[in-house]
C-alpha cells in the first residue's frame, strides 16, 4: 500500500510542487504588494486614513466567496478552482493601477480577494491530495514559508516601485500568469476522484486515523477557526499600521518600509520552517501560546519606542507569531477533516483568517496612534494565555 501511495505522490514532481508554492506565494501579497505605496495612494484618492483599508479589501472579497470555492473543490476538485483563481488573480491585480476613482478601485481589490479566496484554499486542498501525515504538515509549513517568502521578495520591489510610481507596485500581480502557466503544465490534473482514490491507496490504517481526528475528539473546528481569525488579526494589525507608523511619525522612506516589512516577512519564513519540530516537542497547542506571545511582546516594543534597535527586534517576535502560527491552522484543519467536506472546512479557515485581516484595518482606522499597539498587546497576550487551559478543557 506505501509503495502505491508513493507512487501517486511522485507524480507531482518537485517542479509541481514548486508551481503550487509560486501560487501560495501570491496569497499575503495580495494586500502587501501595495503597502510601500499607502501614503501616496491616500493622497491620489482622497482616502486619507482610510486608504489602509485598500490593503485589507481584498480579504472582504475572500469573506464573500471562499464557501462558493470550498463548495466548487469538494464537488469537482481543487484544480479548476486553483486555474480559475490565478487567472482572475493576474487581471485584477494589475487593473488596479488604472482605476479612475476610489469606489472603482475598492470595487476591484474585492474582486482580487474573490480570487484569492480560490487560490488558498485550492492550494491548502492540492497538498491534501498528494501529501499524507507528517509530510503533509511539513508542506504545509513549506506552504506558509513560500507565503511569507513571496512578502520578502515582493514587497522589497514593491518598496523601490513605489519611489518611482504608486501604480507600478500593482504590476507585481502578473506573477499569477507565470503561476497559472506552472499550474498547467508540471501539476497534475486531479479532481474530486482522484483526491478519494488517493485516500483509498493509503490504506485503512490511514483512513481509521483520518476518522478518529474528525470525530470531535479536542478543540472543535469553530474554535479553531475562532483562533485563525485572532491570528490574521494580529499579523495584518502590524502590517496595516508600519507603513503609517514609520513614514508619517518616524520619517522613514517607502523604500525603507518595504524592506522592514520584507524583514518581517523574512523571520516569518524562517519561524515557519521550524515550525514542525516546535510542535514535535511542544504540541499544538504549545506552539500557538509561543505565537501569539511573541505578537504581543512585538507589539509591546513598537508601543515602547521607535529606536531603530528596537524596530528591529520587534521583527523579530512579530515574524515569529506569524510563521509559527498560520501554517498550523490550514494543518489542524485538514487533520480535522474528511474527502467530504474538506473543501468547506479549508474555505471555512479561509475565511477566517481573511476576515481577521478586513477588520484589521478598522483597528487601524479607529484606534488612534500608540494606542493600537498596546491594545493589539493585550489582545495577544490574553489569547495566548487562554490556549492552554481551553485546549485541556477539551482534551477531558
Amino acid at each position: 500500500m506505501e509503495n502505491k501511495a508513493g507512487k501517486r505522490k511522485k507524480q507531482i514532481g518537485i517542479s509541481g510542487v514548486i508551481g503550487i508554492m509560486l501560487a501560495s506565494s501570491l496569497i499575503v501579497m495580495v494586500g502587501n504588494a501595495i503597502t510601500p505605496a499607502l501614503p501616496e495612494l491616500g493622497e491620489v484618492y482622497g482616502l486619507g486614513n482610510y486608504a489602509s483599508w485598500l490593503v485589507t479589501a481584498p480579504a472582504l472579497g475572500v469573506v464573500a466567496t471562499a464557501i462558493m470555492f470550498g463548495k466548487l473543490i469538494d464537488k469537482k476538485g481543487p484544480y479548476l478552482a486553483a486555474v480559475f483563481g490565478l487567472l482572475f488573480y493576474g487581471i485584477f491585480g494589475m487593473a488596479g493601477a488604472f482605476m479612475p476613482n476610489a469606489v472603482a478601485i475598492f470595487v476591484d481589490r474585492f474582486f482580487l480577494g474573490a480570487a484569492t479566496a480560490a487560490i488558498m484554499s485550492a492550494t491548502v486542498a492540492l497538498i491534501s491530495v498528494f501529501f499524507q501525515g507528517e509530510k503533509q504538515l511539513r508542506m504545509i509549513a513549506v506552504q506558509g514559508m513560500s507565503m511569507e517568502f513571496g512578502g520578502v521578495i515582493f514587497l522589497s520591489v514593491s518598496g523601490m516601485l513605489a519611489g518611482y510610481s504608486w501604480q507600478y507596485p500593482f504590476f507585481i500581480y502578473g506573477l499569477g500568469f507565470l503561476a497559472l502557466l506552472m499550474l498547467v503544465l508540471l501539476v497534475p490534473r486531479c479532481g474530486r476522484a482522484a483526491e478519494e482514490d488517493m485516500t483509498q491507496k493509503e490504506g485503512e490504517a490511514v483512513g481509521e486515523k483520518q476518522a478518529a481526528q474528525t470525530t470531535g475528539k479536542g478543540v472543535p473546528v469553530p474554535l479553531v477557526l475562532l483562533i485563525a481569525f485572532l491570528g490574521m488579526l494580529m499579523f495584518f494589525t502590524a502590517m496595516v499600521s508600519l507603513p503609517g507608523y514609520l513614514q508619517v511619525e518616524l520619517g522613514y522612506s517607502p523604500s525603507f518600509t518595504g524592506y522592514y516589512l520584507a524583514a518581517l516577512d523574512l523571520v516569518a519564513v524562517l519561524a515557519a520552517g521550524f515550525m514542525p519540530n516546535v510542535v514535535k516537542r511542544i504540541g499544538e497547542k504549545g506552539c500557538l501560546t509561543i505565537a501569539f506571545v511573541s505578537y504581543g511582546t512585538g507589539f509591546l516594543l513598537y508601543f515602547l519606542s521607535g529606536h531603530i534597535a528596537v524596530l528591529w527586534t520587534a521583527v523579530l517576535f512579530a515574524g515569529c507569531g506569524f510563521g509559527f502560527s498560520t501554517p498550523l491552522f490550514n494543518s489542524l484543519i485538514v487533520k480535522k477533516s474528511t474527502s467530504d467536506n474538506k473543501g468547506m472546512n479549508i474555505s471555512f479557515c479561509t475565511m477566517a483568517m481573511f476576515l481577521g485581516q478586513f477588520l484589521s484595518a478598522m483597528l487601524v482606522s479607529f484606534i488612534p496612534g500608540k494606542s493600537l499597539f498596546l491594545t493589539a498587546v493585550v489582545i495577544a497576550w490574553v489569547i495566548g494565555a487562554c490556549i492552554v487551559p481551553v485546549a485541556k478543557r477539551y482534551a477531558r
